[in-house]
């Protein structure tokens, strides 16, 4: 079976919002501290990795493999629209991201204005 990297963002004792979680695991710095040298660069991951990390693998950790983490018919439709493509922008941008549309088990649940 292939290594499968896991990302989250259900921390208990720390805010870690999943653009931030990505970005951090691209970069690997502290988002608060984007100034000092990258802690373990050569465990830096790519853009598709960590989106990966968050979403098929991160269904495959919790066995939902077969109903979540993909656009796919037949899934469970929870997905976030984002202003860019998070696989090109710049690791250390993508924690201000803007959220454009987010949709919860097919139902949206923030719509940014500007759509």
């Amino acid at each position: 079976m292939p290594l499968r990297l896991v990302l989250g963002s259900d921390w208990p004792i720390a805010p870690c919002p999943p653009l931030g979680v990505m970005a951090g695991a691209r970069h690997r710095r502290p988002t608060r501290d984007l100034t000092g040298a990258p802690h373990g660069a050569e465990q830096a991951l790519s853009g598709l990795e960590a989106l990966q990390g968050m979403t098929v693998n991160a269904a495959w950790a919790a066995g939902e493999e077969k109903e979540a983490g993909r656009i796919q018919v037949g899934y469970r439709a929870d997905l976030t629209v984002l202003a860019a493509d998070p696989l090109t922008v710049d690791a250390t941008d993508l924690p201000d991201l803007p959220v454009r549309l987010t949709v919860v088990d097919g139902r949206p649940t923030y719509r940014d204005v500007s759509l």
